[in-house]
């Protein structure tokens, strides 16, 4: 059976093609399909990639609709005929659709971009809008539109409609499009756009105007963006785009500078716009994703005048290309096991006796343990290496089960690896083949990062409680995030702040600190461990105030000797102290 051509508003037979179509070529090139055999197969095509077909003018009214019945109007769709398609679109989304009209003017065809459509019932729902221009019908724009819109895979929700993605949105985004593009091969770029002073501007315009140079940018950015999703707003004047590879910076920049004068404003910084090659091939698929998360967190966050006009593409390069050497030498770490563990005794003041070790990890090569740590946080591998490290303790303790007193190993897990949601599946599967010797394991929780979601954090914490692990946290006292966790989180054993165990010493509000401290842990349940205890008066100090563990230079340095602690010192003492390392 074959599709009958739909009749426009002037009466005109009317042939449509949608945006996967591409005309029958001739000796003369591309032409027109003369026969109705070749205006079915058009239109055939154009229906196997979408639910309906619309021809407009160059203004947006609709000259030809046809396909699915649908919300965008009571009856047949070929009602809209007549209509402007700007009346079926969300009106915070009627910006962006100019934009997409714009790119089909300038560079023929569009993909499809998730839209927002306006319903005759009042609702609004997400569509992809494609579209394309021949030059055989001037002033006309052939457009397609799928009314199911593919549900998104990655960590990224998309953005609010009408607003382009914050920073966290653009990183998960951001990831998801770059190993899409190295798995099926597609050619898109990652532009980085810094509008200097932008802000200080528009919060000097009046609103009206303020409001268009803000509507204006990011409709424009969205209109670029892959699927129209793929946009953020990283700072005040910061903006990151994956695009289509034909995206030229300086096109932006221009565009950008264009919305800005027609809205009466006047920048005054400079637009720079820089391009990172999403096909660096150095790394794997994930770890290349892990490092353009990683420069574009740097990109949003950096103060002054570590990203200036001058400074940018320089700064940006050095990063990015730091941050792939960084991750490669991370990851080979993690592959091949390269560090060590050392242990340090947490001890009960007044005997000398180890009450459980913690391990602590040891890079070659790397400025410090905590730098090591917190680019592991930043790239998104603190989970990889945590839990190679849960498998190294207790491989070491097996290596030592039949030692008489086997001390207890506390392991610092990040915060950010116990919120992720495949962490107890995969905590249980490295803990399980080692039976009754995982009882032997604290978990220490450490907050390199901030913890937006305690109750989530509290969740993940009480079901390893409930088979048999005890919590710690870690450094109480040294932030916001700490307090909030001993208000919300259900522990063992919490560590108080080394700097407040020394300050209190010859500080009074040091002093009033830790009492409070003390105070509040004790309420909650908690025992309590002082760390970093390196002379006899910080000892003395924990135990006036009823603090009876501690850890630190005092008792012993870490070592890599972890026979020593597991030997029964019960009988070897010097002043009533058990013999601990120096």
């Amino acid at each position: 059976m074959t599709m009958p051509l739909a009749q426009d508003n002037a009466g005109r037979s009317t042939s449509v093609i949608g945006p996967v179509v591409t005309p029958v070529a001739g000796p003369l090139g591309p032409r027109r399909p003369q026969s109705g055999r070749d205006r079915d197969r058009f239109v055939g095509f154009a229906f196997a990639a979408a639910d309906l077909l619309i021809e407009t003018d160059a203004q947006g009214n609709i000259l030809f609709s046809a396909g699915a019945r649908c919300r965008l109007t009571k009856g047949e769709v070929g009602g809209l005929v007549g209509t402007n398609l700007m009346e079926v679109v969300a009106s915070g989304d009627r910006k962006y659709v100019h934009v997409l009209f714009e790119r089909i003017r300038e560079k023929a065809r569009i993909k499809p971009s998730r839209v927002l459509f306006q319903a005759f019932d009042g609702h609004q729902f997400p569509a992809l809008l494609g579209g394309c221009r021949l030059d055989s019908c001037p002033g006309s724009l052939f457009l397609t539109i799928l009314l199911t819109v593919p549900p998104r895979t990655g960590s990224a929700g998309p953005a609010v409609q009408g607003e382009l993605l914050d920073q966290s949105g653009f990183a998960g985004i951001l990831e998801e499009r770059l190993l899409a593009a190295r798995e099926k091969g597609m050619d898109q770029g990652l532009t980085l756009l810094l509008v200097e002073g932008l802000q200080a501007m528009v919060d000097a315009m009046p609103e009206g105007a303020a409001a268009e140079v803000r509507d204006g940018i990011d409709a424009y950015l969205r209109g670029i963006s892959a699927d129209g999703d793929s946009a953020g707003q990283l700072g005040g004047d910061r903006y990151g785009i994956v695009h289509a590879a034909d995206i030229d910076g300086h096109e932006v920049q221009g565009h950008i500078a264009r919305i800005i004068e027609a809205a009466g404003g006047a920048l005054p910084g400079g637009i720079r716009s820089w391009t990172l090659d999403m096909t660096d091939d150095r790394l794997d698929p994930a770890d290349a994703a892990r490092a353009l998360v990683y420069t574009v967190q740097a990109f949003a966050s950096a103060q002054g005048g570590e990203f200036t006009i001058s400074s940018l593409e320089d700064g940006a390069n050095r990063l990015m290309a730091g941050a792939v050497e960084r991750i490669g030498q991370l990851r080979a770490t993690i592959d091949n096991r390269d560090f060590i563990v050392v242990y340090q005794p947490i001890v009960d003041i007044a005997t000398g006796a180890v009450h459980h070790l913690e391990a602590l990890t040891r890079v070659e090569g790397t400025s410090s343990p905590a730098d090591f740590i917190t680019f592991a946080e930043d790239v998104g591998l603190i989970y990889d290496f945590d839990l190679l490290l849960t498998q190294t303790v207790l491989d070491t303790l097996k290596e030592f089960r039949k030692e008489p007193k086997l001390p207890d190993v506390a392991i610092n897990l990040s915060a950010k690896t116990l919120m992720s949601p495949i962490f107890l599946k995969q905590f249980q599967s490295v803990v399980a083949p080692y039976g009754d010797l995982a009882a032997k394991l604290l978990i220490e929780v450490t907050e390199t990062v901030v913890v937006t979601d305690i109750a989530k954090l509290n969740d993940v914490l009480q079901k390893l409680r409930q088979v048999g692990f005890r919590i710690c946290l870690d450094d109480v006292g040294a932030g916001s995030t700490s307090f909030q966790s001993l208000y919300g989180i259900q522990a063992d054993y919490a560590k108080i702040d080394g700097k407040f165990v020394r300050g209190a010493v010859n500080s009074p509000r040091d002093m009033a600190m830790l009492r409070s401290m003390v105070d509040v842990c004790r309420q909650l349940g908690l025992e309590l461990i002082g760390e970093q205890v390196e002379e006899l008066v910080h000892a003395d100090l924990l135990t006036n105030l009823g603090v009876s563990l501690a850890q630190g230079f005092l008792f012993s340095r870490p070592s890599r000797d972890f026979a020593y602690f597991a030997k029964d010192w019960s009988k070897v003492r010097n002043g009533g102290k058990v013999l601990l390392k120096g």
